[in-house]
């Protein structure tokens, strides 16, 4: 009940916003709004405004903005003929219909900056360097990553991005090590073999030690007489001081591999018969003590800058799941969602927890906003078309035909989303 609860006040705000934009750009426009509606069906409730009746109705999967004159017919003589929809020209017909999408991709734009905005941001850490790269030289893993060239910095991609954008000039770092803060100079080095710049280090929310401290008695670690407090101190002959290192010597090895260990003033070998199915169990349980972890905001300009973004990576996933689809690459069934598998992923969300769940929220609106872009016949895409297309032509399609247009792709898309509905139901109970 509770999943079914976000489901539907999910979908209802992001369908009142949506139905708001319509309205909003309507009124703007002088035309005559009859009703501004909430779901499809019978009435739940209703108010009778000036001129407008705002209704809840009982099936929370749409709405709809009835306009006076959608259908170039007369909706009565107490509505002057200068506020029916059809006498607006075809370009304000347009903007009204773009006003619905519109308003879901600036509430996506929105709630994603002020996420990002209120998040509790770690700061990075160098979680290790690589031997003899320019980092070796000048950064320890512990060191937490403050600013680059006078940029603040909140996520991994801030430093790729300050990285390349370098062309191998030095980059000003500045860092927190034990406690005071100091700036190192490090000049990026370029690598044919990748065409891109590195500094050679890893750089992660937190530092793990090479310290077993959290190793479970049943695993297959201990089968092999590992103990907390054990020091992992090398692969193979080659130093390993943090997690990081000992991970990336061990995915290095094709088989077999000699662990070296420090159990207090001792020095043990361990062979590791599978090293890359050991990092990978290293990887899985994390039995490693850590360095600590230290959060900070950012401030308003740095969370609309980083919440932009997210919102360009969010547009590109869906061109990038849009043009799998069209190139026959990712399956349709696979890559959509009906109502019930909606319904689920919000549910998750939230049990996640805010930050997540209105990310996906974000992101819902997104999808919405876009689809109804699409110009195909029921979605807003396609009475833009239309519009466009009197614009061009000088005269509009005949009302019957482009009804009877909204209808066959209206009844298209209910019987896609009945199919996928059924696709997420049958995976429900799997």
């Amino acid at each position: 009940m509770t999943t079914f609860l976000i489901f539907a006040g999910s979908i209802l705000l992001l369908i009142g916003f949506h139905e708001a934009g319509h309205f909003v750009a309507a009124k703007a426009f002088g035309v005559y709004v009859i009703e501004y509606a909430i779901g499809f069906g019978p009435r739940l409730a209703t108010v009778k405004g000036k001129e407008t009746r705002y209704s809840l109705r009982a099936i929370p999967f749409g709405g709809y903005v009835r306009m006076a004159g959608e259908d170039r017919r007369e909706d009565g003589n107490e509505i002057p003929a200068d506020r029916l929809l059809y006498r607006r020209p075809p370009l304000v017909r347009a903007v009204i219909s773009l006003a619905g999408p519109t308003v879901n991709l600036l509430l996506a734009l929105v709630v994603t900056i002020a996420v990002i905005w209120s998040y509790n941001f770690p700061i990075l850490q160098v979680a290790g360097v690589i031997p003899d790269a320019p980092a070796a030289s000048v950064l320890v893993p512990g060191d937490r990553v403050l600013a680059i060239d006078g940029r603040d910095i909140y996520i991994v991609d801030q430093i790729i991005d300050a990285i390349q954008h370098s062309r191998g000039e030095e980059l000003a770092i500045d860092i927190r090590r034990e406690g005071t803060r100091e700036t190192i100079p490090l000049r990026p080095d370029y690598v044919e073999e990748e065409a891109r710049y590195v500094v050679g280090a890893y750089f992660q929310g937190i530092t793990f030690t090479n310290e077993l401290v959290a190793l479970d008695p049943d695993s297959s670690l201990a089968g092999l007489g590992l103990r907390n407090g054990d020091l992992l101190t090398a692969v193979d002959g080659k130093e390993t001081t943090t997690a990081v290192a000992l991970v990336v010597e061990l995915e290095s090895q094709t088989g077999s591999a000699s662990l070296s260990v420090r159990r207090g003033g001792e020095l043990l070998d361990v062979s590791i018969v599978d090293a890359p199915a050991f990092a990978q169990e290293l990887l899985q349980t994390l039995p490693f003590a850590d360095l600590g972890v230290a959060y900070r905001h950012t401030g308003f300009a740095a969370g609309v800058a980083l919440g932009s973004g997210q919102f360009a990576e969010y547009v590109v996933m869906m061109g990038d799941v849009v043009g799998g689809i069209v190139s026959g690459r990712v399956a349709a069934g696979d890559a959509l969602q009906g109502p019930v598998g909606v319904a689920r992923t919000l549910g998750e969300g939230f049990r996640l927890g805010p930050a997540v769940f209105f990310q996906l929220l974000a992101f819902l609106s997104l999808n919405f906003g876009l689809l109804n872009l699409i110009p195909f016949p029921g979605l807003d895409g396609s009475r833009v078309a239309f519009a466009l297309y009197e614009r061009i032509r000088g005269r509009p399609i005949p009302v019957e035909r482009e009804g009877l247009i909204h209808t066959i792709g209206f009844l298209v898309l209910i019987a896609v989303m009945v199919l996928i509905t059924y696709k997420d139901l049958l995976a429900l109970f799997r």
